[in-house]
């Protein structure tokens, strides 16, 4: 499975999105390909912004939306059409297996108002999905990932003066982003500010009504120092992304091989005698869906230098660094 795919994955008041001037314009004759984004995130890809951009627009009979993915963090773009919303995976004993169905692209390249049309997992940035809407109405649309994640395409008659261009959607949603990643940005230094000197916040989030959420994806503090003898706890702060605190070597099975603790973890905690020791957390998150706890601890018995990663966002820049002193 790619590297990518480890990217498995409050209340922010936004005073008023930004406005489109609904100035109608003549619709173009021939068919037009409108545009939106997937996720939003800074340029270090440690702030995510979970939604979609813009997530309403209007077009006409005919006309074709794609949808770009703009992040490094996991997405879909998914019509249900009144059919129920497809689990993203299974647990089943003490493993994590992908629903095939989430996962994989469904759908043919035109939507009506009917059936499942799917995007499959987006797991890199500039990935592509595309619908030409061939009925009138307006079509809801989710990422399957992300709660609280989604749009609508309205559709109008072929021929019908459109509210807005393309220009004047992507105009309206770059301080929508701007603000919605600079709140992610705030949640690292609110983390950072309570933090005790033996903790470690394993990601903060924020639902976001009416975008979806913000994620910061950081261990904060990134490094800490402790003796031998003492204990360190991470604690995940994000309302519905999981994340691990795993040492040594990645357990095997990509992102879903990291979901069970590793055999030497024992009640949310384990002990490292070595800096080459293997020490997998399991996913730690406060979505119930996942069936873990959102903490995990370790006690160091031997001086050195303790790297460690998430091994669902290591490449998204998720790392840290416990020094442990005589």
């Amino acid at each position: 499975m790619q590297h990518r795919l480890k990217r498995l994955f409050g209340w922010l008041t936004i005073g008023a999105l930004v406005g489109i001037a609904l100035v109608p314009t003549p619709a173009l004759a021939a068919a037009t390909t409108w545009h939106v984004s997937v996720g939003a995130q800074t340029p270090d890809m440690g702030e995510q912004a979970n939604g979609f951009f813009n997530k309403n627009i209007t077009v006409d009979v005919g006309d074709t939306v794609t949808w770009t993915d703009a992040v490094d963090e996991i997405h879909t773009v998914s019509f249900l059409s009144g059919l129920p919303e497809p689990p993203l995976f299974f647990i089943i004993g003490n493993q994590l297996i992908p629903n095939g169905v989430a996962f994989a692209p469904a759908g043919g390249p035109t939507y009506n108002g009917t059936g499942f049309a799917n995007s499959g997992l987006f797991a890199a940035p500039g990935q592509t999905f595309s619908l030409t809407f061939t009925a009138k109405g307006t079509y809801p649309y989710l990422c399957l990932v992300h709660a609280g994640m989604s749009g609508t395409v309205t559709v109008n008659a072929a021929g019908t003066a459109y509210p807005a261009m393309q220009s004047d959607y992507d105009r309206a949603v770059q301080p929508q982003e701007a603000q919605l990643l600079g709140q992610a940005r705030s949640l690292i230094g609110a983390a950072q500010a309570t933090a005790a000197p033996s903790s470690v916040t394993v990601g903060i989030g924020q639902l976001v009504p009416g975008v979806g959420s913000l994620a910061a994806l950081r261990f904060v503090a990134d490094k800490r120092v402790v003796h031998v003898g003492e204990s360190v706890t991470w604690t995940n702060l994000d309302p519905q992304t999981p994340h691990t605190i795993t040492f040594g070597t990645e357990p095997p099975g990509g992102p879903f091989g990291a979901y069970a603790p590793s055999s030497n973890v024992s009640g949310g905690h384990a002990t490292l005698s070595s800096t080459t020791q293997s020490v997998n957390s399991g996913f730690v998150a406060n979505d119930p869906v996942f069936k873990v706890k959102n903490t995990f601890s370790a006690t160091f018995t031997a001086p050195g230098t303790y790297p460690y990663i998430c091994a669902l966002h290591d490449t998204l820049g998720m790392t840290g660094t416990i020094v442990v002193l005589p």
